[in-house]
């Protein structure tokens, strides 16, 4: 009985642990091994009710799963557009996304007049901000480069930092930026930026063939 006990608390921890990810696809991933143990946990101590409610929840998260590994693979998931400062969105973004902002960049200061922006698009659906000042001689500084929580599996930095994209549609084709938090650190890296310091340099002369 005390091994039922065990699986039994740790398909719970499991559960718990994919409820407080902000990556969806972890908080799938652990609450689909969760419920199989549960489904387990269930067999031995002979809880049909725990079992049906546990083996819906597995089909459950394999559903969602299987459409966010299918939305991952499609060429065209995402856009990037050029987008104005000056009207009623970008300081609208900001502000709802505020904490969640802060918790990853806690360096960026706020919108800036010099500052020019793109907007990431899902499926026509805003997930995504860039914000960055033009420093000259092909130079970028991007300031802010945010994806909202429920995208952040997904490959937006493929789209945002590919060769021919929207740095070189504007003339920029050397952007700078710097990293304070361990998860924005470890973003940058995967992207393939290289690290100086705090600082972070990306040269757009190669394809981005990996994502955030």
């Amino acid at each position: 009985m005390f091994w039922f006990e065990v699986i039994g608390y740790l398909a719970s921890a499991l559960i718990v642990a994919g409820l407080v990810m902000t990556s969806v696809l972890r908080l799938r991933l652990l609450g689909l091994a969760g419920a199989i143990l549960f489904c387990a946990y269930a067999l031995l101590i002979d809880a049909i009710p725990v079992l049906v409610t546990n083996g819906a929840v597995v089909f459950v998260h394999l559903y969602h799963l299987q459409r966010i590994l299918r939305d991952r693979a499609r060429d065209e998931y995402f856009e990037v557009v050029p987008w104005r400062i000056t009207g009623a969105y970008v300081p609208r973004f900001l502000r709802f996304w505020r904490d969640d902002i802060t918790r990853f960049q806690p360096d960026f200061t706020g919108l800036r007049e010099e500052h020019k922006a793109f907007i990431v698009l899902r499926d026509v659906v805003p997930v995504g901000l860039v914000l960055y000042r033009d420093l000259g001689d092909g130079t970028a500084r991007i300031d802010l480069d945010y994806v909202t929580p429920a995208h952040r599996d997904q490959r937006a930095a493929r789209y945002v930092f590919d060769r021919g994209g929207p740095f070189a549609e504007q003339g920029v084709d050397r952007v700078v930026t710097t990293g304070v938090t361990d998860v924005h650190r470890r973003y940058l890296d995967h992207v393939g930026f290289v690290a100086s310091g705090d600082t972070y340099e990306l040269v757009l002369t190669d394809d981005i063939t990996h994502g955030a």
